[in-house]
């Protein structure tokens, strides 16, 4: 089953603090590491792990961090044919601050990613149309986003789309879009509806959206699709550092949809479970699990 990601990489700088620092204040005793990261990569390495066949689309700069990240993406088994080096820019970078709570707050310097045109879309058609599903995310143009969509709708081929950070999306690219993942301020922000992401997902859904899931955090995940309405809790872990977990959940939707072809409440738990192990380690993608750490944590839960 081949799962195409189409996004951004980052190099990520991780700073593990006591407590967030306010506006002017300097927090001091922290420890650093880096990692590689990025929603399109952090999605990729997910699906990789997960078990889908992965081809990854994105662009790095001609430096060091471009060369270790593609190196990289090869190591976790990924086709990487379709990693574009941009000239004159940085790979993106971002910037993470991470509390004793698991917390965390980022600042993102795109580089590269601000890159990635409608053009290099163009040059890999055919990568897009011999997927199963394609998974995008909001961290390169809008625009580059729906000429993949598209390519991918014209071919049968699904689409699952994560506007993160949220972004403006017209009624052309719901009504392509087979499964939307967002949390719950994305979706009320998307729908324009204050407070009720139960109320929102059904607006989203009216503009065409196949399936709508909303991330709710610690209190699981929601889904509204074309024939039901699942109410997931969230498995109860020791959380130790947030960053990546939609990411993970969203990399494990796009696999189990690319295998089923339908949302269900099973799907929802496999990613569910995914998302969970991932806030007990550090890091972006070095917390990411494998398909069998899942399973067989999904097992000793049941």
């Amino acid at each position: 089953m081949k799962v195409t990601v189409i996004g951004s990489s980052n190099i990520d700088m991780f700073s593990y603090v006591e407590s967030l620092p306010l506006v002017g204040e300097t927090v001091g005793g922290g420890s650093f590491k880096q990692a590689f990261g990025g929603k399109g990569a952090n999605q990729a390495v997910a699906a990789s792990r997960l078990g889908a066949e992965v081809g990854f689309m994105t662009t790095v700069g001609e430096d060091s961090y471009g060369d270790r990240q593609i190196s990289h993406f090869e190591e976790e088994g990924m086709v990487t044919d379709s990693i574009f080096k941009v000239s004159g820019t940085h790979s993106g970078i971002a910037l993470i601050m991470v509390d004793k709570q698991g917390e965390n707050c980022i600042s993102v310097c795109p580089g590269a990613n601000l890159y990635f045109g409608e053009d290099l879309i163009e040059m890999n058609q055919k990568k897009i149309r011999q997927s199963d599903v394609i998974l995008m995310q909001a961290e390169i143009p809008y625009a580059t986003v729906k000429k993949a969509a598209k390519i991918a709708k014209a071919a049968g081929v699904k689409v699952v789309y994560n506007p993160a950070p949220v972004c403006a999306v017209d009624d052309e690219m719901y009504a392509m879009t087979d499964v939307l993942i967002v949390n719950e301020r994305e979706c009320c922000q998307l729908a324009k509806v204050s407070g009720n992401y139960n109320e929102a997902a059904a607006v989203l859904r009216d503009k065409g959206v196949g399936t709508v899931i909303v991330t709710l955090g610690s209190k699981g995940c929601y889904a509204l699709t074309p024939d039901s309405e699942y109410s997931i809790p969230s498995y109860k872990v020791n959380a130790v550092d947030t960053v990546g977990a939609g990411d993970t959940f969203c990399g494990a939707i796009a696999v189990e949809f690319g295998e089923k072809k339908e949302i269900d409440r099973a799907t929802l738990m496999f990613a569910s479970a995914a998302s969970a192990l991932s806030v007990t380690k550090q890091g972006a993608q070095p917390s990411i699990p494998y398909r069998e750490d899942v399973l067989t944590f999904i097992e000793t839960r049941s």
